[in-house]
């Protein structure tokens, strides 16, 4: 079983130690670093022997807030996967911190076994979009057009392979998951993918997501 190291960012000294306490029971997760503060993270990283597959990280908190920590992530640890644990739930901050290339996008009202999921979904596939984010996805695209556009707004045409590989990542395959699926070598989706972000311009997988749901590529169903 792989094991999946894990950062928590929080300024909040009893929900990050109660949440910090309950990752380290579970049986497949490291938890290798807990911090107050972003800052010290970004330090620390540096030095760190082994680094987090995946940063939890809190919006609001002094010094560097979820944002920046987010943004200084991407710039300087692209390969860290960053789930945001927040009391916010305004579709705009979703937007925002998905279109960032943040890889999930949590409640701090959830409860714990799905902040589980979203981890071990987010190391396997590189995203974890529950019904309220894929909802809020869908309700930002403000431009409705049958022509798809890229992150610049230049239209794109996406083969049907592209499509297809695009609409089964979106539903959480692996990529060995969509080879056999489309009866393809997993080196040919990992060229599918390699090309749709290229079009895209989107950064990784949750970028391809947004990208999907706000084009109408896919069409994601709601409560």
């Amino acid at each position: 079983m792989d094991r999946i190291k894990i950062a928590l960012i929080d300024d909040q000294r009893l929900f990050r130690e109660g949440l910090a306490a309950m990752l380290k029971s579970v049986d497949d997760f490291d938890m290798l670093a807990v911090h107050e503060n972003g800052n010290v993270f970004l330090h620390n990283l540096q030095s760190m022997p082994e680094r987090p597959h995946i940063a939890i990280v809190d919006m609001s908190m002094p010094e560097i807030n979820g944002v920046d920590l987010s943004i200084a992530l991407q710039r300087d640890f692209p390969e860290i996967k960053i789930i945001i644990l927040t009391v916010y739930n305004q579709e705009v901050f979703i937007h925002k911190m998905v279109k960032l290339g943040v890889s999930g996008y949590l409640l701090k009202n959830c409860d714990i076994e799905e902040v589980i999921t979203a981890i071990r979904s987010t190391f396997k596939t590189g995203f974890y979009f529950n019904e309220a984010v894929l909802k809020a996805l869908k309700n930002s695209h403000k431009y409705k057009s049958s022509v798809v556009r890229n992150t610049n707004n230049i239209p794109i045409l996406l083969s049907d392979r592209e499509a297809e590989v695009l609409q089964l990542i979106c539903k959480e395959f692996t990529t060995a998951e969509i080879g056999e699926q489309m009866h393809i070598s997993a080196r040919t989706v990992d060229g599918h993918r390699n090309n749709l972000l290229l079009k895209t311009g989107c950064r990784n997988t949750a970028g391809l997501v947004l990208f999907a749901v706000s084009n109408g590529v896919y069409n994601a169903i709601y409560p």
